[in-house]
Parts: structure tokens; C-alpha cells; sequence
């Protein structure tokens, strides 16, 4: 009798409600979750299952839920998870059962009572994109069932993504849920002292200090407490007991707050009115910004300050990095803000990331936030002391470089005034030199250039003394070789103009015959004065203007062939021994070859002229990259080095045994110079290692452009 009544038993109670999970769990524990949940899932492959789809299908297609399906089952797709909960006790039971990780795509809940929907509920991260306001992502449902009732929850879960879901899904007992919620905050009521206490140092550091940073930074950690406050205090009770609306507002109210006081404690740490102009523009468009997205939501705008909301707590946490970074050397007033900085939005992004892939529940996040604000809220009293610390350490420095700047000052300024008295006393000096200047520079004027300035003990009078006589020396040299000059070319002239009135006297005397012998003598005196002025008129141009050439491409080798022949048929004429030594190779050069003939001609008649014999007479050629180099040296007799210096001047003849028994003008060499130069080059002369004259030339083998 005993087992047909528990049979009889059997079939009266639900079949369902011997499978469901008891809600007297809920009075002992306050929470089920993970298997004490009893889920079941069903993938929806075609993603065409609708909600009587899945109540009609048999239980065998429903798997039981394992903790290893959390990652490796809920791949990308679409998958339905069913459960029951059974009332066993003797009074209602309101519940909640929530996803405290809101990071899946959507969420979907069903609350069916004896086949009938009694309850809806959506969530997740892209449910009702177009209204979506940011407590609808936690996916939450909350429910009373009566005693003895049975209950069915269905969940539609939709993963877009390829990284898998992570299902916390947790039952909570409503009443048990809102003590826990409110004994968490007693939990948290010591964190609370950090900020309380850093907005009395806040307000205390303004009030004694005046300082605008310390009020900025005052308001924004009553901001960020305010914000704690809300999050703790009624934020979650709103999410979980269907109050999204209100959670909405308070927490884009608190962050946009918090947004502006930041913004405002940048602006002020940073100096950037002062220091960057655009980066304040920058905040102040922030600060604009979030005081429009807090007039939109008390307009009732949802979807629009949401996103702007997202986005201006990314920017402003990131935008005083930047900043801080681009003060350069500035950048050290700023070091901790800059570590409070960093410090805070690691904090969160690993926060998130724990969220996304560690399986950190939503209530653990918000105390992990809170966490990172006092961490950040610490740092930036820190950075403000530091700040303060290092204007004082400035402020000190720039004392004493004051002080001792002012001590050097008053050491310069005694130091100045003996210069000065030095300085008039010099004055006096110079003027009294400079009226003998003035008397020596008339009398100069007037061709007395043998006048000379005493030496003066000032170094300045001193160099403008001997420059002064310098130039007396120079105009006395002038003036001396302006004569020499006059009286060289008067005796060069006499001596053919003389030869020339002997031999006609003679000829109109009857001395001599008048024949052809008598006519050759009468024309080479004729030929030998006009070499002379055509000489000296060449030298005359050449210091008007360079001689005038024309410039070809010919071989010199070709040339120096042809006139070895002569040269050394002149050179044995006068017992003495002709060389010329030449590189390999063509020497192609781009000269006039006229005037290198005569080059060539007056320097090599010279020197055979003024050697002694025996003796000899070298030439040689030398390429040196593009410059040819042409060594013209001879054998005894020598001359003095002081000599050599003066062989390019008109007229000039050596003493000693180079004299003008050889004959000539004495303008060859001064032609040679004038030939050179106008080529470009260089000529020197000096004693040679034969014993005689060395002459060197340097000629470029193509002369730049005039």
C-alpha cells in the first residue's frame, strides 16, 4: 500500500519541479551559481530556434552545463540554456538572477510558468543598440515566485564574437542581495577616509595657500566620491531592481563630472594658458563638451551623451599625457602627475582585461575602480607636493644666483668705474695722438715721407702708430721706385737713342760710309729700342688689366719638342748644358700658345744669358691632378734670397755677377709674371740646389673662366 501511494504521489507533482533547483537554497546561502544552477544549453546552429521552438523540444537535446563548456563550447554562435527553479518553501521568494559579466553580445531571459511566459528581460553588450544605455549591458532579471510554484528560465545567449563567453550567471535572493550590497558598502567605508581625508587636505591647502590647483583638485575628489558614493551606494541596487533609468543618469552625470574636474586640474597643474596654448584650448573644449553631455541627459538624450560620455573619458585620460609629455624639459614638474596617470588607466585596462578574460565579476570590478582612483587620487597629492617641492627648490636656486648675481653685479660695477677712470685717461692719450695722426698725415699729404710717429703704451694707438708708418714706408718705397722707375726707363732710352744720334752724326759727318753695313747697325739700334717700348708697353697694360690671351687646346709636349732643338743650340753656344725632363703621357693644356712660347723664350734666354760656363740649365714639367708645374733652375752664379723677391719688378737687375752684361731689357721676367697670371698661376723665384736661379711656375692646365 505504502509504494502504490508514493506512486500516486509521484504522478501528482510536476515533473518538472523534480528536476528544479529548490529556492530554499537561497534562504541558507543567499546565492546559487555555477552547477548548483542546474543549466542546460542547446546550440542554436541556424540561429531560427524562437522561444516555443525551444520549450517544445525534448530534454535529450539538452546538455547538461559543465565548467569547461564556459570556454570551450560557447564559441561564436547562438545557444539557449534552460533551468527551473522550484519554490519548496511556505512563502514567496523574490529573486534576482543576474550576469554580474555584462561582456557578451545579447542576452535574452524568459521566465515561463506552466507554459506560459510570465516575465522578459534583456541585456548584454549590443542588445538594443539604438536605445543603449550602459547598466542595460548587465544582463539582469528579477522575479518573486509564490510557494509551491515552479518556475522555468529560459536564457538565449548570442556570442558574435570569436573569443568565447563567459558565463557567471549567479541567483540571488532579493532581500539577501540588497543586505549584502549594503554591508559592502560598511566594507567599504574605510576606503572612503583616503578621499575624505585628501578632500580636507584639498580644501585646508586652499585656505591656507590660496591656490586655485588646490580647490581644482579639492572639487575633483569630491567628484570621484561622489561617484563612489552613487556606484556603491544605489547604483547596483537600481541595476538589479529595475531601475536602469536612474543608474543611467547618475553614473554619465558622475563621469562627465569627473571629466571636467580633471580637465579643470590639467589646465591649472600644467599651466597650459601659459605654457600651451592649444592644449588648453584643447581641455576647455573638454571641460565645454561635458557640460553639454550633462544639459542633453537632463533633456533626456540616452544614446548621443553615452557615446560622448565613452568618448571623453578616453580623451581626457589620455589627452594630460600627451600634454605632459610634450612640456620637453618642462615635463619634470609634472613626473608623478604623469605616473598618477599612467598607474590609473593601466589600473583600469587590466581591470577590464580581467573582466574580459579572468573572470572578474562586476561587483569586483567597481571595488578594482575604486582601488585605481584612490591609488590615482594619492599620486596627484603626491604630484602636487612634488610640484611645490620643486618651485621651492627653483625658487631657493634663483635666490642665490640672484644674490651672487648681485654681488658680482656690485663687484662689476667698482670694477667699471676703475676702467672708466682708466678709459678718460686714455681718451686724453688719444686725443693728443690723434692730433699728432692728423699733423703726421698732412705732412705725409705733402711728400714728406719721412715723417714717423713716436710709440705709444696703448696697444690700439701703438698698431695704428705703425700702421701709420708702415704707410710712410710703403709711400717712401713707392715714391723711391717710382723714380728708379723713371730714371731706368730714361737710361734704358738713352743708351739706343745714343747709339742711334752716333751713328747718324758719324754717317752726316763723313766719318763713316754711308753703305748697307752702316744701315744694319742704324736698324737694329732701331729694333732693339722698339722691343724695349713694346716691352714696357706690355708691362704698363698688365697692371691696368691682365694681358690679353687666347685660350686653345694644344699639346705642350708638341711645343717643348720644337724649341729644345734651339734652346740647346743656345746653350751649347754659351758652353753650357741644356735639359728638359717632361711626365710620360700627353700634356694636353688649354692655354694661349703664343704667350706660353714667350713664356717659355724669355725664361730660358734669361738663364742661359746669366750663367757662367761650364755650367747648365735644367727644365722640367710636373702634373699634379689638373695643375702642371714647370722648374726652371740654373748654375752659378747665384743670388741672395732678399734679391729674389724683387726679380719681377720692371727694370730690376741683380748686383754682383748677374749684371747687364747680358744684355736686355730688364722687363722679361716682369712679362713672364704678367703671362703667368693671366693664365692663373703663380711664378716665384728663388736660389736654385745648383748654385744659380730656380724659377717655378704653377699653371692650372685650364684656366677658369674670366
Amino acid at each position: 500500500m505504502l509504494a502504490l501511494f508514493l506512486i500516486w504521489m509521484g504522478c501528482c507533482v510536476p515533473a518538472a519541479a523534480l528536476d528544479a533547483v529548490p529556492l530554499s537554497g537561497l534562504r541558507q546561502s543567499g546565492d546559487i551559481a555555477g552547477a548548483g544552477l542546474g543549466l542546460r544549453f542547446l546550440r542554436d546552429a541556424g540561429r531560427s530556434l524562437s522561444l516555443e521552438n525551444v520549450m517544445a523540444a525534448p530534454a535529450a537535446r539538452f546538455v547538461p552545463l559543465q565548467p569547461r563548456d564556459v570556454n570551450q563550447r560557447f564559441q561564436q554562435g547562438d545557444y539557449w540554456l534552460q533551468t527551473s527553479l522550484h519554490n519548496d518553501t511556505a512563502a514567496p521568494i523574490t529573486w534576482v538572477l543576474r550576469h554580474p559579466m555584462p561582456l557578451t553580445d545579447y542576452v535574452d531571459y524568459w521566465v515561463v510558468r506552466q507554459g506560459v511566459p510570465v516575465a522578459h528581460a534583456r541585456g548584454g553588450d549590443r542588445t538594443r543598440l539604438s536605445e543603449r544605455q550602459l547598466p542595460y549591458r548587465m544582463a539582469s532579471l528579477r522575479h518573486s515566485t509564490a510557494p509551491g510554484d515552479t518556475v522555468q528560465i529560459y536564457i538565449r545567449l548570442r556570442n558574435k564574437e570569436t573569443s568565447p563567453m563567459h558565463l557567471t550567471l549567479a541567483l540571488s535572493d532579493e532581500t539577501r542581495f540588497l543586505r549584502t550590497s549594503a554591508n559592502d558598502q560598511l566594507l567599504l567605508g574605510i576606503l572612503y577616509g583616503v578621499p575624505l581625508a585628501l578632500l580636507m587636505y584639498g580644501f585646508g591647502s586652499w585656505l591656507i595657500h590660496r591656490r586655485r590647483s588646490s580647490l581644482i583638485y579639492a572639487c575633483y575628489v569630491l567628484a570621484v566620491l561622489a561617484s563612489w558614493l552613487g556606484i556603491n551606494g544605489q547604483l547596483a541596487e537600481y541595476v538589479f531592481t529595475d531601475q536602469p533609468e536612474t543608474a543611467n543618469f547618475m553614473l554619465l552625470i558622475f563621469l562627465l563630472l569627473v571629466t571636467i574636474c580633471n580637465s579643470l586640474f590639467a589646465r591649472e597643474f600644467l599651466q597650459t594658458r601659459r605654457n600651451m596654448p592649444r592644449f588648453d584650448a584643447f581641455f576647455v573644449a573638454l571641460i565645454v563638451l561635458a557640460l553639454a553631455g550633462i544639459a542633453l541627459r537632463l533633456l533626456g538624450w540616452h544614446l548621443a551623451v553615452v557615446q560622448l560620455t565613452a568618448a571623453l573619458v578616453f580623451v581626457h585620460g589620455i589627452a594630460p599625457i600627451v600634454a605632459i609629455v610634450a612640456l620637453g624639459r618642462e615635463a619634470r614638474f609634472a613626473r608623478w602627475y604623469l605616473v598618477a596617470q599612467v598607474v590609473y588607466h593601466l589600473t583600469l585596462v587590466i581591470g577590464m582585461l580581467g573582466v574580459r578574460y579572468a573572470e572578474l565579476s562586476y561587483e569586483n570590478y567597481f571595488v578594482y575602480c575604486q582601488l585605481a582612483f584612490i591609488a590615482d587620487l594619492l599620486l596627484l597629492g603626491v604630484a602636487q607636493q612634488d610640484r611645490l617641492r620643486l618651485l621651492r627648490l627653483e625658487k631657493t636656486a634663483f635666490e642665490q644666483r640672484y644674490h651672487s648675481a648681485l654681488a658680482l653685479n656690485n663687484a662689476d660695477m667698482v670694477r667699471q668705474l676703475a676702467q672708466q677712470t682708466t678709459q678718460l685717461h686714455e681718451a686724453r692719450q688719444r686725443s693728443a695722438f690723434l692730433a699728432a695722426v692728423k699733423t703726421a698725415t698732412g705732412r705725409i699729404a705733402d711728400g714728406q715721407f719721412g715723417v714717423r710717429l713716436a710709440p705709444e703704451s696703448v696697444p690700439e694707438l701703438a698698431e695704428l702708430a705703425g700702421n701709420v708708418n708702415a704707410m710712410a714706408a710703403a709711400l717712401a718705397r713707392l715714391d723711391g721706385a717710382r723714380k728708379r722707375w723713371i730714371a731706368a726707363i730714361s737710361h734704358e732710352l738713352r743708351i739706343p737713342l745714343f747709339s742711334l744720334q752716333c751713328e747718324t752724326e758719324a754717317l752726316l759727318d763723313g766719318v763713316k760710309p754711308l753703305n748697307r753695313r752702316a744701315v744694319v747697325s742704324i736698324h737694329e739700334e732701331v729694333l732693339r729700342l722698339t722691343r724695349l717700348v713694346s716691352d714696357l708697353h706690355e708691362v704698363a697694360l698688365s697692371y691696368l688689366r691682365p694681358l690679353p690671351c687666347t685660350f686653345t687646346c694644344w699639346q705642350l709636349r708638341s711645343l717643348l719638342i720644337k724649341k729644345q732643338d734651339d734652346y740647346q743650340h743656345q746653350a751649347r753656344a754659351r758652353g753650357l748644358a741644356f735639359t728638359l725632363a717632361m711626365p710620360p703621357g700627353t700634356l694636353e693644356v688649354r692655354w694661349d700658345q703664343v704667350r706660353i712660347g714667350q713664356l717659355l723664350d724669355n725664361l730660358v734666354h734669361n738663364s742661359i744669358s746669366y750663367t757662367d760656363a761650364p755650367g747648365q740649365v735644367a727644365l722640367a714639367l710636373a702634373v699634379d691632378q689638373d695643375t702642371l708645374s714647370i722648374t726652371l733652375q740654373d748654375s752659378a752664379p747665384g743670388i741672395a734670397p732678399d734679391e729674389a723677391k724683387q726679380l719681377f719688378e720692371p727694370l730690376y737687375r741683380a748686383d754682383s755677377a748677374r749684371s747687364r752684361r747680358a744684355g736686355g731689357s730688364g722687363l722679361g721676367l716682369s712679362i713672364c709674371q704678367a703671362i703667368v697670371h693671366a693664365h692663373g698661376g703663380q711664378i716665384t723665384a728663388a736660389p736654385s740646389t745648383l748654385g744659380g736661379l730656380a724659377i717655378r711656375i704653377a699653371l692650372p692646365m685650364a684656366p677658369p673662366a674670366p
